[in-house]
């Protein structure tokens, strides 16, 4: 075979040579680069699962918080009514109803006021829990194919207003009674009745109004981990596709490099 004078140059040899060197760096860290993909999209989809887990154990929390607080407030409510009804029972003869209204002001004692208090903690931890789904969901938006609605904090947030609310209206309340039950004369006007009525049917709009918002979260919820499964399969997808195309795109230029070392050193032969 008839050497090319260049091919035999120093200088064509030692460039040759060179490029036969940077030609070897890059398989180099091409081979280790291909590896570092895979594991990339291990650790990817590792932290993808995590938080769709975290979606269904928050989804879990706030299913068990709901159905607490549902039962405190029908509980609250039976209370509230009873004693709107009491009261519009005894009217204005208090002297006669004394007893039957200083049971109920000890009731509400006993029975009211705690259970608001036992509802602000039973949301406690399904306004953590959906905290946390929300914040996994603006991790998946990143991801366009994945993207799907945050579960709203603002209603938890309006539930636990209705609760301090609730707690006010509840103290009042219980004053109203008690003012009822101390009273000196026999017959009352309707002004103090009216009042109580009032603050009766306030609080058990405002039970209302909180088992309305916490049920509202509860869908959200709901509806979020019901497209939890597709989500799953179609973000680990696409981990796996990003993963592939990297892979080939590392390959070819393995390829590309090979066939660099190749050439080069049948030109300085």
């Amino acid at each position: 075979m008839n050497r090319s004078p260049q091919s035999n140059e120093p200088g064509f040899r030692k460039g040759g040579r060179l490029a036969i060197i940077l030609a070897g760096l890059f398989i180099i860290l091409i081979l280790p680069g291909i590896f570092g993909v895979w594991l990339v999209e291990r650790r990817a989809s590792e932290i993808a699962q995590k938080s769709f887990d975290l979606v269904g154990k928050s989804a879990g929390v706030v299913d068990a918080g709901v159905a607490r607080v549902d039962g405190l407030i029908a509980t609250s409510r039976t209370v509230v009514q009873q004693a709107a009804e009491t009261v519009a029972a005894a009217g204005r003869r208090v002297a006669e109803n004394r007893p039957v209204l200083k049971k109920l002001t000890e009731r509400l004692e006993t029975d009211l006021t705690p259970r608001i208090a036992q509802m602000r903690q039973a949301l406690t931890p399904v306004r953590d829990a959906v905290s946390a789904a929300a914040n996994a969901v603006e991790l998946w938006n990143s991801l366009p194919a994945i993207a799907g609605r945050a579960p709203r904090l603002a209603a938890l947030d309006a539930s636990f207003d209705r609760l301090e609310e609730l707690s006010a209206d509840t103290t009042q309340l219980r004053g109203a009674l008690r003012i009822l039950v101390e009273t000196q004369t026999s017959d009352l006007t309707d002004e103090p009745i009216a009042m109580i009525n009032g603050l009766t049917q306030r609080i058990d709009t405002r039970l209302v109004e909180v088992q309305s918002n916490v049920e509202e979260v509860q869908a959200e919820i709901a509806d979020l981990q019901a497209g939890l499964d597709a989500r799953e399969s179609r973000v680990l997808f696409i981990f796996k596709l990003v993963a592939l195309l990297a892979t080939l795109m590392l390959a070819w230029v393995l390829y590309s490099q090979v066939v660099v070392i190749r050439y080069h050193r049948a030109r300085v032969r």
